[in-house]
């Protein structure tokens, strides 16, 4: 929600944009148009990363109105068959694979199958998985300029998890973690477990390894878009790296200044996302990572093939996890 009374214009959420070119002037005059119920050029430029709201530091949420004015207009221009998909998604088939009483509960969303075998061997034995349409999230539709189906869909997806009867449920999409530990809080809906990020899950799975080995890689970070409003598991994820001998590298897309992995831009502008998957791996590179590591298994399948061609391997945090554990499957 954006909250008007606590925006004083200084610009900074549209100045400190990675995607965007406006000077301070010309950010105040883009946010200053926005308030007054104008469409500007930032309406359809945006990336919808969400970064602007951590940019803010005054809690104003900048990234809410101006995706409020996306679905209004409907600016963005989106294709019907990317729409049609989002809708059809929470009609998909649900499953859940049931595992040993006292293990973890883990939600796949929709999301558990895009890179196969990754919740295979003894890091997960025994866990119950939830998957399908009755766990997806709807919060991706932000990439789309929607925000009404995250709302009206939070109640439902609440209820289907709840009915497992889990007391905590581990979340591998940070979409999901997202709308469980922060957005959910304006919706008015309660959440009767505790939600569980799966970073919280590996980092407690290597402290009770009793050690873990040492890596001794250098990695670039991608950071998913909806960490935005979850920005304290940066300390469990540092945490997690220190523990399995992983060096995140500094570098100018990482953290506050995290860049999108651009497949949210495909639909609308597939030069402009080739374009910022280019800035990305550069920026990785040029900082000496020999790896790119990934939370959201999206930014695996839109970043993985650049990476590699810039002589970057790729691995997902639960690989990385099996890796410092001698898990070879």
């Amino acid at each position: 929600m954006f909250h008007e009374d606590l925006c004083d214009l200084c610009g900074d959420c549209i100045l400190n944009c990675p995607f965007m070119d406006y000077d301070r002037e010309q950010s105040i005059e883009q946010f200053r148009r926005l308030m007054a119920g104008e469409t500007p050029e930032i309406v359809s430029r945006c990336v919808t990363c969400v970064a602007c709201n951590q940019f803010c530091e005054k809690g104003a949420n900048p990234f809410d109105l101006i995706l409020e004015r996306q679905e209004e207009t409907g600016v963005l221009n989106i294709p019907e068959e990317n729409t049609q998909l989002f809708r059809n998604l929470p009609n998909a088939p649900g499953e859940v694979v049931e595992g040993e009483p006292g293990k973890a509960v883990i939600s796949l969303c929709s999301v558990g199958d895009l890179i196969p075998g990754l919740f295979e061997g003894p890091l997960f034995a025994g866990c119950t998985f939830l998957k399908g349409g009755r766990y997806f999230c709807n919060v991706g539709w932000v990439h789309l300029g929607y925000h009404s189906p995250v709302r009206e869909g939070a109640r439902k997806v609440v209820e289907n998890l709840a009915e497992t009867g889990a007391r905590e449920i581990v979340l591998y999409h940070d979409d999901c973690y997202a709308l469980f530990a922060s957005m959910i809080k304006e919706y008015g809906v309660e959440v009767p477990f505790r939600p569980v990020h799966i970073i919280e899950y590996l980092l407690q799975a290597v402290k009770e390894s009793g050690g873990a080995k040492s890596l001794g890689l250098k990695v670039a970070y991608q950071q998913p878009c909806a960490s935005r409003y979850t920005p304290w598991k940066d300390e469990w994820l540092d945490e997690l790296f220190s523990l399995i001998g992983v060096e995140r590298v500094e570098r100018k897309y990482d953290r506050k200044f995290a860049m999108c992995c651009g497949s949210p831009m495909v639909p609308r502008d597939r030069e402009k996302a080739l374009e910022i998957r280019k800035r990305n791996i550069d920026d990785a590179v040029e900082h000496g990572a020999q790896a790119m590591a990934y939370l959201c298994p999206l930014c695996v399948l839109s970043l993985r093939k650049a990476a590699a061609a810039a002589g970057l391997e790729n691995y997902h945090l639960i690989e990385l996890v099996k890796m410092a554990l001698g898990d070879t499957t």
